[in-house]
């Protein structure tokens, strides 16, 4: 898949919540964590969905 995480760091206030960076071919996981059907495996893994804000940004 070509997925790396980049950076990963955690809530002075918060230590539940973390800001996570992936690098990776555009669209890739923003897919998977947008899909209905794959959010069963996502939540399995650990990740908790609430209060998750996905964006998106490219390298120009």
């Amino acid at each position: 898949m070509g997925v790396s995480i980049f950076y990963i760091g955690v809530s002075h206030d918060d230590p539940t919540r973390a800001t996570v960076m992936f690098q990776g071919p555009e669209n890739v996981l923003y897919d998977i964590f947008m899909a209905p059907d794959t959010k069963p495996v996502v939540e399995a893994s650990g990740h908790v969905y609430d209060g998750t804000v996905i964006t998106r940004w490219l390298a120009e």
